[in-house]
């Protein structure tokens, strides 16, 4: 950031009287809330930095580091005291007080946008480095950054600063806010979207690849008079033999390729098996064929609701973050979602939807859309006695988001999957149901 840029933003942070909460919402950005109802971002990303708005950015995940738990503990609802720039050069240094019981404590939150020095650093009221978002030791700078090591100072900037002035802070870093937001908003959708149309080819591909039936038909017969001709002719074929060349029962000329077995008295056996799978294939092909036209449609469902999302919570529903530590489990035949700490199972089509039934527990919540064809869905319980309101309205929203392409107001029923009964396939009956409205937009 530039040097007149942090001036003026630290004229602006003045005003302030105290932090209500400090946390770190991505791996380098720490979100500060001033005086509960101002909330700036401080992006110390090294080369980068940057300071905005954030009142619309929600948290990538949890920070346990020492760091965040130094952060929260010595800043929240900490009195600001002051509001500086140490040498006057590009770093804020926010002074605080914390009553305590028995003590008042005294700190300082120094933020550094200096390059590649860029640092958040704890500080207590003698300078002594309690933490560091980036601990620097002395076979990298003159300047260690350890705790329980007193700072020393930058050495002093000798070039010219470029002179300039934000009239309107406030707006100056709404603007940022929001343009930042739109790109991480776009990025999050490029990652999901590639994601969803290499599913939508993959599974295009599968179904070009899909034999005709009429043609499976015809293999099947094929290997069927194989099977018969074969049998007749059983008493010419040699244990060596790789081909029968003889008539059919037609009198056409015939060749067969003939798989190798020890026991030529087998070889009728193996063209019938192949004629059955063939005719069974062909039997069933229809069935492979729904089941891949309604995966390619669920997901393209997806990626247009992909698309309509405004908001990072629309996103992270859809597409939760995968759990870097999750525990081994039999793969599950349907796709996955997370509402909070709940799972959500929701079938892709009719043969998932008839296993997402079959393999809920009674404890479980069942969802689906009123009087409309849906997805089944189900909230796995987990053991827990009490699902939260609020998981079900997520849970709602994603069966009515990956059910329908037209926006509108629809109602999903709810229950205990103990109350479904299943009747025919996916077709169910349910009682003591209660139901959502949700909005798709």
């Amino acid at each position: 950031m530039k040097y007149f840029e942090l001036k003026s933003i630290v004229a602006y942070l003045s005003r302030f009287n105290q932090i209500g909460r400090v946390e770190r919402i991505d791996d380098n950005i720490i979100c500060i809330k001033f005086d509960y109802s101002h909330i700036l971002g401080f992006d110390l990303s090294r080369g980068r930095g940057e300071i905005f708005d954030a009142s619309f950015f929600e948290s990538v995940r949890d920070y346990h580091a020492p760091f965040d738990l130094m952060l929260k503990k010595i800043f929240t609802r900490a009195k600001i005291l002051g509001v500086t720039m140490p040498q006057n050069d590009r770093i804020i240094r926010i002074d605080t007080e914390t009553k305590g019981a028995y003590k008042v404590q005294k700190n300082s939150l120094q933020l550094e946008f200096t390059g590649r020095h860029t640092n958040a650093i704890v500080l207590d009221e003698k300078g002594i480095v309690l933490e560091a978002l980036r601990h620097i030791g002395s076979d990298v700078s003159f300047r260690i950054v350890k705790p329980g090591i007193k700072l020393k100072s930058l050495k002093p900037y000798k070039g010219n600063r470029k002179e300039g002035e934000i009239e309107d802070v406030e707006n100056w870093l709404k603007e940022r806010g929001k343009s930042r937001y739109a790109n991480r908003i776009e990025q999050l959708k490029r990652g999901q979207r590639e994601s969803l149309l290499k599913k939508i080819r993959r599974l295009d591909a599968e179904l070009r690849r899909l034999p005709e039936r009429r043609d499976l038909e015809t293999e099947a017969k094929r290997f069927d008079d194989y099977g018969t001709i074969v049998l007749a002719n059983l008493h010419k074929i040699k244990p060596y033999d790789t081909k029968l060349q003889t008539h059919d029962f037609e009198g056409n000329l015939v060749t067969i390729e003939l798989p190798s077995l020890p026991n030529p008295g087998r070889i009728g056996e193996y063209f019938y098996t192949r004629a059955k799978r063939a005719a069974n294939k062909a039997a069933n092909i229809h069935i492979e064929e729904e089941n891949l036209k309604s995966r390619i449609e669920f997901y393209r469902r997806l990626l247009e609701s992909l698309e309509k999302a405004q908001s990072e919570e629309q996103i992270r529903l859809l597409f939760p973050p995968k759990q870097r530590h999750k525990k081994r489990e039999p793969k599950l035949l349907c796709e996955v979602f997370m509402a909070g700490e709940f799972k959500v199972l929701l079938g892709r089509n009719e043969r998932e939807n008839i296993w997402v039934l079959k393999n809920a527990r009674a404890g479980d919540i069942w969802l689906h859309l009123k009087n409309r064809p849906s997805s089944h869905c189900i909230i796995r319980a987990g053991g827990k006695k009490n699902i939260p309101m609020e998981v079900i309205r997520k849970a709602a929203k994603i069966c009515v988001e990956t059910s329908v392409s037209q926006p509108g107001d629809y109602l999903v029923d709810f229950t205990y999957r103990r109350n479904v009964k299943i009747e025919r396939g996916a077709h169910v009956t349910y009682t003591k149901y209660d139901t959502l409205k949700v909005v798709k937009k």
